[in-house]
């Protein structure tokens, strides 16, 4: 009964999340699937939005930017974000209140389970991965959309958005050798536009970023052995205040990934060490069996 147990609930995986700004929101119905079905998450790396989320659940606190999300409307969006007239047009001082008053001056280190965030560095044009210090100015790093928050200082350095160098953290995991590596891809499903009139700036942004996103994800998902891709249509950069409908966009696609068999090579690898171990138990009392056989006990 021990064994059906540790294969229903002790499935282990690690997840990896990608940026997309207000579609990021998905990963949080991601996450609450996965662990209705059973999943235990040992370790999380995320990028930009995904940075948000993943700082969130790793410090226990996933309720609470669930609460703060899906309490926004259009007004309320907006009033989050202060203007800037130097670096991008968002400074980015009231989303730092926000993250200081929901998690404090947490550091890496006080997370439940390991947390890696990715930004990039402006100075060096290399990426920079985030896991110890204080959390909130790794996600403020992370965050900073080239043109549209304004780059972040910090020790010396400024930074940007992670998603311009790695917008899907899953070699992250791999290279810390985590394992059962789950990849929660945003930017499959770019829908074709319109044309009949020219994209403005905040459109042109976006889909650039969803682009190029999209071309340096393909490359990282090779060492993730299941992806999970949410169809979030009509969801734009800033559209937080339809936060509900974008966490169940999440949660759907991960029960379909689960529902599909995508996750089953996770179960397998389980089930298979279960056996190695039952095995290795069974040979080892027959060992002993017989040793005590040939001494006359």
């Amino acid at each position: 009964m021990s064994i059906i147990k540790d294969i229903i609930y002790n499935k282990k995986i690690s997840l990896a999340l990608d940026s997309g700004s207000a579609k990021g929101m998905a990963h949080i119905g991601v996450i609450e699937t996965l662990e209705k079905e059973g999943y235990q998450i040992t370790a999380v790396a995320g990028t930009s939005m995904g940075a948000i989320v993943a700082a969130y659940y790793c410090l226990g606190k996933l309720d609470i930017l669930k609460s703060w999300l899906t309490g926004l409307n259009k007004k309320s969006t907006f009033m989050t974000f202060d203007v800037s007239f130097s670096g991008g047009f968002i400074g980015g001082k009231k989303l730092m209140q926000a993250f200081e008053e929901h998690l404090g001056y947490a550091k890496f280190s006080d997370a439940k389970i390991p947390l890696y965030i990715t930004a990039t560095n402006l100075d060096t044009g290399k990426e920079c991965i985030f896991s110890e210090g204080p959390i909130i100015h790794a996600i403020r790093a992370s965050i900073s959309v080239p043109g549209v928050m304004r780059p972040y200082l910090y020790e010396g350095s400024y930074y940007v958005d992670g998603a311009v160098t790695n917008p899907l953290p899953v070699d992250v995991l791999h290279n810390n050798k985590h394992k059962n590596i789950v990849a929660v891809h945003l930017h499959e499903y770019i829908e074709e536009r319109d044309n009949s009139s020219a994209p403005g700036l905040l459109e042109t942004m976006s889909r650039s970023m969803g682009i190029v996103s999209r071309c340096l994800a393909k490359a990282k998902m090779q060492e993730a052995v299941a992806v999970i891709e949410p169809k979030l249509s009509g969801i734009d950069m800033f559209h937080f205040y339809q936060a509900q409908e974008v966490i169940n966009c999440g949660a759907n696609a991960a029960k379909i990934a689960v529902e599909q068999g995508a996750l089953d090579s996770i179960t397998l690898k389980i089930l298979n060490n279960f056996k190695e171990k039952i095995s290795n138990r069974i040979i080892h009392i027959m060992k002993k069996k017989l040793g005590k056989e040939q001494s006359g006990e």
